[in-house]
């Protein structure tokens, strides 16, 4: 039985991707990942299983497969980062798994914006709450992976309400692709923009030191 490999593609585009998580790509017989993910190997014309949302059908369906083939589960940015590491961690144990890291979208932004990360809290707030609140006492910024629910504009409003003083957002969308955006304002202005669904947040209260 073959091992499962998980590979870190990075923010997005494919220039970012490490060569062993590109060569662990090539080599494997099925691919399996979102279809943003997916997308970006369509032409190395591999078998594919599309992952949506069950994640008990695409484990069924890794743990079959992987019998007599070789898979690889194409993530964004890193596996160990609010990743389906952690799932595969549970259901298999590390002995099952072969894990490539990938760059993930905080260390981009935070390249982009050329500042240190090392006092931020990196947080995902991907279908969870967090306690923004707590973590800005103790730190200079807290790093966000957003959703469309817990998006840019909610995350402005609910800095406004809590009143934690002066503070800057910037909004990284679409990192790394084509369209990307960066946009760096007060909460106030923040939270009248429109943004996507592809969107990280870091939030920096005024008068840190790098």
């Amino acid at each position: 039985m073959n091992k499962i490999c998980i590979a870190g593609m990075g923010p997005g585009a494919l220039e970012y991707i490490t060569p062993a998580a590109l060569e662990a790509i090539i080599r494997s017989d099925i691919l399996v990942g979102g279809k943003r993910n997916l997308d970006s190997f369509q032409h190395l014309n591999k078998e594919v299983y599309e992952f949506k949302s069950s994640m008990e059908d695409m484990f069924n369906y890794v743990q079959e497969a992987r019998q007599e083939k070789k898979i690889c589960v194409v993530v964004s940015g890193d596996p160990g980062f609010y990743s389906l590491l952690d799932f595969f961690l549970k259901k298999l144990g590390r002995d099952s798994l072969e894990v490539i890291p990938g760059i993930s979208s905080f260390q981009y932004l935070f390249a982009k914006l050329a500042k240190p990360w090392k006092n931020f809290f990196l947080c995902s707030m991907h279908g969870r709450d967090t306690d923004m609140k707590e973590k800005l006492a103790e730190k200079d910024g807290l790093f966000l992976l957003t959703d469309r629910t817990n998006n840019p504009n909610m995350i402005a409003d609910f800095l406004i309400s809590q009143d934690l003083g002066p503070c800057t957002i910037t909004v990284g969308e679409n990192l790394s692709y084509a369209d990307e955006r960066i946009v760096v304002g007060r909460p106030e202005e923040i939270r009248n923009l429109s943004f996507g669904d592809l969107c990280v947040v870091v939030i920096e209260k005024d008068g840190m030191e790098l």
